[in-house]
């Protein structure tokens, strides 16, 4: 939690920082540096790798990060394309001595790819960066409506270890208060896709603060949460920030709003309790995992650094360090929900109307 004093106020939500920057970060070098050098003198014994992938269906109303809504004929491999290219580039700089301990696929929503697209982004890891995703942690962000069953097929059978599925509520109502237009029944039979595929841990991001939500309704999230028993569940508070379409809407977080942040400490503090009763450990403010479980893996060193290889990309966080990595379905996440088979629906051939400019 990020504590800041406006004058004698202290505001346990006046800012959140991400681990990567903002997209309106980035600008031209006037003199580029060579890879090569700014890696000499970097350990590169235990990296974390980094892909991002900037496409998404829709543009959630709190989302600033990255990221296009959908992506014309073409531009999907295009932009496969410049990651082959800049991966090649990035590993000429590490050198035969770089080795991965970790990897990430972020977005944006990494499955808006098809299953054949898929493929080829983890064979850009393997073949490209040299990262063995069979031998370390991967972690792939996921949405509902894009967590088919043939893709989920292929980030299994590459050896995802970790699947974060972005449902933010469970209630109808409040998923499109936050501009984040899905039905229930979808979340529901995606989460059984994903327990189908046997991805070892299953991670749930949910919001509180969101308009409209109330002490019940945030329970009654969490309760549909944890009917499918997930081995992680990160509590994010709503965040309202300019540019956004939220921000938009209501003009940005209130400055100063004290009882702003009194309802989403309240719904916090619910919130948590709600998990630990049910036998969550806390690891952070946000992130609670099942108490017994730990995350898979091989890796016995954190991660030193991340080599990133990805157009306008930045590196995402790190995970905590993991117990040896199982190759089965994971014994403390058992669905008390049937699952539901989905096709694929097509994918957007053009850019859909954007509520925010994140």
């Amino acid at each position: 939690m990020n504590i800041s004093t406006l004058g004698s106020t202290v505001r346990p939500y006046q800012s959140y920082v991400y681990a990567y920057p903002h997209k309106t970060a980035y600008r031209p070098l006037a003199e580029r540096p060579a890879l090569r050098e700014l890696w000499a003198a970097e350990p590169k014994d235990a990296l974390s790798l980094y892909l991002h992938i900037p496409f998404c269906e829709v543009r959630c109303g709190f989302c600033n990060l990255f990221t296009r809504i959908g992506a014309p004929e073409g531009l999907v491999t295009a932009y496969l394309d410049a990651l082959e290219r800049q991966a090649g580039a990035v590993r000429e700089a590490l050198g035969e001595d770089a080795r991965f301990a970790a990897a990430a696929f972020g977005g944006g929503t990494p499955t808006f790819l098809e299953a054949a697209e898929l493929e080829r982004l983890c064979d850009i890891a393997e073949k490209g960066m040299g990262a063995d995703l069979a031998a370390v942690p991967l972690s792939v962000e996921a949405s509902p409506a894009t967590a088919t069953a043939d893709r989920l097929a292929v980030l299994a059978g590459r050896g995802t270890t970790r699947l974060s599925l972005g449902v933010q509520s469970f209630l109808d109502a409040e998923a499109r208060s936050a501009v984040r237009p899905q039905r229930r029944a979808d979340v529901e039979a995606a989460l059984g896709r994903i327990r189908d595929a046997g991805i070892p841990v299953l991670n749930i991001d949910l919001i509180y603060g969101i308009d409209g939500q109330t002490e019940d309704s945030w329970r009654r999230s969490l309760d549909a949460a944890l009917a499918w028993r997930p081995e992680e569940l990160y509590l994010y508070p709503l965040y309202v920030r300019p540019l956004t379409g939220l921000g938009r809407k209501d003009a940005g977080e209130p400055e100063g709003d004290a009882e702003w942040d009194e309802r989403r400490l309240r719904l916090y503090r619910s919130g948590r309790d709600q998990l630990l009763a049910h036998g969550y450990e806390q690891v952070s403010m946000r992130m609670f995992r099942a108490r017994g479980c730990r995350r898979p893996g091989t890796r016995t060193t954190p991660a030193r650094r991340t080599a990133w290889s990805a157009s306008a990309a930045a590196p995402a966080p790190t995970p905590p360090p993991c117990t040896t990595r199982s190759t089965t379905r994971s014994t403390c996440g058992r669905s008390a929900a049937s699952s539901t088979t989905m096709s694929p629906g097509p994918r957007p051939t053009s850019p859909a109307p954007s509520t925010a400019g994140g």
